[in-house]
């Protein structure tokens, strides 16, 4: 029955990965609408419910009692439903699904790591990648195409007139809903691929992987998203942290003032790598921009969170009213979705009411959502989490290529959460792999060194 159940799951993972990239890709999004999109979304949803259903049998069967992170997760979901209710009066149903959905995907796939060896969950995670990559590169590669062949096309609004998004005048759009979180898509996908090819060096995934991987990164730099940036290289440069201190580690005599010294080596050659591409490729794409630049017409709309004026493209006043929100809620929050009903209710004339934005931070989305109790036991999980990788990572053997992929897709997600909104809540990819990465760590999983 689990060798059946874990063939359905790795099948689901790829379904579920396909979905959510889809929703950001416009030509998906477009004809994914909806009958069509609200099945789609059920399917995701029910088909987390039964494998959830099939988990908790399975793993109840083992008397395995429960560890530390798992009781503070079950004390989170319960927290979560006192939130719910506490604010029946606002989106009840919504709130309620959201909760439901929440718990699904994380009896899924928290617990994927503990019901399937170490060798299934790497295939599975191949899978993922040539399915994605095989659907969102060309997306990309078809969006660069549009950016060089026409350097300052435009994408019309919803009132009717057009942004210039060519490249001296913002980001790359393309083909997809938002730069940052297609940007991000790509990161993942590269992270995803970079594993594939270190464990199944097949001449042809390794020629295709190469390609895959260049076009998204391309994508990345042309999207001029800031947020990606940042995630990005404070990914890489997690990963110059963990191999320098490794390396080291390693060594029969360990050298802290040597590994200092090489780690800020090794951070300067990272960094100036990086610089060289990003200044290779889109400064010197932007300078022909501006050389060929026709006259702005009068109906171009400009951007303005691109400009030096709007570095955190409105994040700060968006912030600052949330926090103020917060305070009317301050012990169990409001819930997943009723901070925007209460606050265009209780306070219409309020900049969040008219503009309806959400948080763009993922951190304060669970402060405000869950409240202080919710926001302190997930810190405590998160706490625990952290504490078993410094365990795991100064024992001297060598660490697993799925150790290394889970471990920087953590980074890279919790990174990319001080910028963008709720992960916790949400069926998206990053959602999936961060508790698929968070319950690899935490299940004590480390067989091999290649997986």
């Amino acid at each position: 029955m689990r060798q059946l159940v874990n063939r359905i799951t790795c099948w689901y993972i790829v379904f579920y990965a396909l979905y959510s990239i889809s929703t950001r890709f416009m030509p998906t999004a477009i004809f994914c609408q909806g009958t069509l999109a609200d099945v789609l979304y059920k399917s995701v949803i029910i088909g987390a419910g039964i494998l959830a259903l099939f988990y908790f049998l399975l793993l109840a069967k083992t008397r395995r009692r429960p560890d530390k992170s798992l009781i503070l997760l079950a004390a989170f979901v319960f927290l979560l439903g006192i939130s719910t209710l506490l604010n029946r009066e606002y989106e009840f149903t919504g709130n309620i699904l959201g909760t439901a959905t929440f718990t699904a995907q994380l009896i899924v796939f928290y617990c994927l790591a503990r019901m399937m060896p170490e060798q299934m969950l790497a295939g599975c995670m191949r899978r993922t990648a040539l399915f994605t990559s095989l659907f969102w590169t060309p997306g990309c590669a078809i969006s660069l195409y549009q950016y060089i062949a026409n350097i300052h096309y435009t994408t019309p609004n919803a009132d009717f007139r057009f942004i210039r998004q060519g490249i001296i005048d913002g980001r790359l759009f393309g083909l997809f809903s938002d730069p940052n979180f297609a940007a991000f898509t790509s990161l993942l996908i590269i992270l995803l691929l970079v594993f594939t090819l270190r464990t199944w060096k097949h001449k042809i995934f390794v020629c295709y992987g190469a390609v895959c991987i260049f076009i998204n990164m391309a994508y990345i730099i042309m999207s001029n998203s800031r947020t990606i940036y940042i995630t990005a290289v404070g990914t890489l440069l997690f990963f110059v942290l963990l191999a320098t201190y490794r390396r080291h580690r390693q060594e029969e005599t360990m050298d802290k003032r040597l590994m200092k010294r090489d780690f800020v080596r090794n951070t300067l050659i990272a960094l100036a790598s990086v610089a060289a591409v990003y200044a290779a490729i889109f400064f010197s794409m932007q300078g022909i921009g501006y050389v060929v630049a026709p006259d702005r017409d009068i109906d171009d709309m400009v951007r303005e969170d691109v400009n030096l004026e709007n570095l955190s493209n409105n994040r700060t006043t968006i912030w600052k009213n949330y926090v103020t929100l917060y305070t009317d809620k301050p012990l169990f929050g409001f819930s997943v979705r009723s901070a925007l009903p209460y606050a265009t209710s209780k306070y219409p004339d309020s900049y969040l009411a008219k503009t309806q934005y959400v948080t763009h931070n993922g951190y304060l989305s669970l402060l405000v959502e869950t409240g202080l109790t919710g926001f302190l036991v997930m810190g405590a999980f998160f706490l625990l989490t952290f504490v078993q990788f410094i365990k795991r990572v100064r024992k001297k053997e060598a660490l697993s290529d799925s150790y290394v992929l889970f471990t920087a897709i953590t980074a890279a997600v919790l990174m990319f959460l001080f910028c963008f909104h709720d992960v916790f809540f949400t069926v998206n990819i990053e959602t999936m792999l961060l508790f698929i990465a968070i319950g690899f760590i935490n299940s004590g999983q480390n067989i091999s060194k290649t997986s």
